[in-house]
């Protein structure tokens, strides 16, 4: 089911589910942080699936390294209002969708850890090392989701996690 492409997950019993997302998803299911009902589920996805959007969006920005048709100055110009602007305000609406969603500060959704809050706290705390201070800048007026990315990042198995996983570009 992988098409033969990264990523990749071989389960216990043999069975390779490929494609990042299906993989998160299922992940998530297995170790119960989808909620407890369908609804729970598509609204934690919705949140996750909000997180994709503003990276996606970046990517569309074009003030990557890896854009060809623009000079240095053009996407320097495009990080700038990347992270001065829309990304604020992508934030913006994700911090004030958490209002109806979370029922205890440092949870996207009710009171206990979600994948959509690890999603949070991919986006705003394991992004690119060259990208963390200006995502920090973008997200400082969003208190909803700096907590709920805190609480993940205070998690002893993620802290244990990033202080030995191995180097990757990934």
């Amino acid at each position: 089911m992988n098409l033969d492409r990264a990523p990749v997950l071989v389960t216990t019993d043999g069975k390779t589910i490929g494609q990042s997302k299906a993989i998160e998803r299922y992940l998530a299911r297995r170790f119960g942080l989808m909620g407890k009902t369908p609804e729970d589920e598509a609204i934690i996805d919705c949140i996750a699936e909000h997180c994709r959007d503003v990276k996606d969006a970046a990517v569309r920005k074009g003030f990557s390294r890896f854009t060809k048709n623009k000079t240095e100055e053009e996407k320097n110009e495009l990080r700038r209002e990347w992270f001065e602007t829309d990304m604020p305000n992508m934030l913006g609406k994700i911090e004030e969708s958490l209002s109806e969603t979370s029922k205890s500060p440092g949870y996207s959704f009710g009171d206990a850890p979600t994948y959509g809050d690890v999603a949070i706290w991919a986006l705003l705390r394991d992004c690119a090392a060259a990208d963390l201070d200006d995502t920090a800048k973008a997200s400082e007026k969003c208190i909803a989701l700096n907590a709920v990315a805190d609480q993940i990042a205070s998690n002893p198995g993620v802290s244990r996690w990033l202080s030995e996983r191995p180097e990757s570009m990934f």
